[in-house]
């Protein structure tokens, strides 16, 4: 008759994978609500747990405490199951029943003092684990009620979003979807061990609207805020103004070549923006490119008056150096949004 001893172990060894996962199992009764039939069972899976720790059975002990914690809610009892994650190598486990043992305690404290030193010793140990792992904290904006979160690919807790969450050192996926699954948030950040990095998710992005080139003033604003400054007349040394007119037409020259430079980096931006936020909408991280883009945008709009006004500028002192034979009667306009000489010959 063949033996059923490896048919037991595989199963015992899947029951005990189910309950490992279950760490957030529903708590007991609190201890002063519990019945005697209530204490008898729990307190009997709890010697059975200290048994299985004094052998160092760690996967035994942690599933007999935990259905002590089942029947019984006692903060003695997550305290020692902490304990035990902790020595059995688990410690991001670990850090989360240490806290709620210090939860646990520190409201069964009002009523009975002997609890106030079990939050304390809890406290302080889980304290000890912070710099073995690495954490997220997580800030979400208009959750739905439905709303699930992951931190790299585990299920966070809704009571447990508002602390620091542990999740394994380098890159981590942090993810909001809602009731039915759709996406509305993702981020990947760098987790480091000792180290709590933050992630803003936000369920309703604002979207991006490109920011509109300035308007150009009307003629007739021109004229009413010009300004002319008169330049001496030009007599037969007009010939002195070519080197200004090179040196003003060479400052064109450069505005011009900065605005196609500044045009085209902000036409990439806009593109790589527009293929990583669909419908114009992008999370929080993107912000720093949108910046960008707007920057960008606005040298180019600037480098383009510039050139213009250099180009036109240069050519009118061209021209004027080219006339020797009778004086030139010249101003220098100033106005918003133009830079330029008038004058007769």
């Amino acid at each position: 008759m063949p033996s059923l001893a490896r048919p037991l172990r595989l199963l015992t060894a899947l029951s005990a994978m189910l309950l490992a996962s279950s760490v957030a199992a529903a708590p007991g009764v609190a201890p002063g609500e519990a019945s005697p039939t209530q204490k008898t069972e729990a307190m009997a899976h709890f010697t059975t747990g200290k048994q299985a720790i004094e052998q160092k059975n760690w996967e035994k002990a942690a599933i007999e405490l935990r259905a002590s914690l089942e029947v019984v809610n006692s903060p003695n009892a997550r305290l020692v199951l902490a304990r035990t994650l902790r020595d059995s190598g688990s410690i991001g486990e670990a850090w989360t029943e240490y806290g709620r043992t210090v939860g646990d305690a520190t409201k069964l404290a009002v009523k009975e003092d002997r609890y106030a030193k079990t939050a304390e010793v809890a406290s302080a140990e889980r304290a000890d684990l912070e710099p073995k792992l690495a954490f997220v904290v997580v800030t979400v904006a208009h959750a739905p009620s439905d709303a699930t979160l992951k931190a790299a690919g585990r299920q966070v807790p809704a009571d447990e979003w508002a602390g620091p969450i542990v999740v394994p050192a380098g890159a981590v996926d942090v993810v909001l979807t809602d009731g039915s699954g759709k996406e509305l948030g993702r981020q990947t950040v760098s987790a480091t061990v000792g180290q709590k990095t933050a992630v803003a998710l936000d369920a309703e992005p604002q979207p991006i609207a490109k920011p509109k080139p300035a308007a150009e003033p009307a003629d007739s604003e021109k004229h009413d805020e010009a300004h002319v400054v008169d330049v001496p007349p030009v007599t037969s040394g007009g010939s002195k103004l070519r080197p200004y007119s090179y040196v003003v037409g060479g400052v064109g020259v450069v505005g011009l070549a900065l605005f196609a430079v500044y045009g085209l980096m902000d036409n990439s931006t806009y593109s790589d923006l527009q293929s990583s936020c669909p419908h114009n909408a992008c999370p929080p991280s993107k912000q720093s490119e949108v910046d960008a883009g707007r920057t960008q945008q606005t040298v180019a709009n600037v480098s383009l008056v510039i050139g213009g006004v250099g180009l036109a500028a240069g050519a009118t002192l061209f021209v004027l150096s080219l006339s020797p034979k009778s004086p030139a009667s010249t101003g220098l306009v100033l106005a918003p949004g133009y830079l330029g000489l008038r004058g007769s010959l």
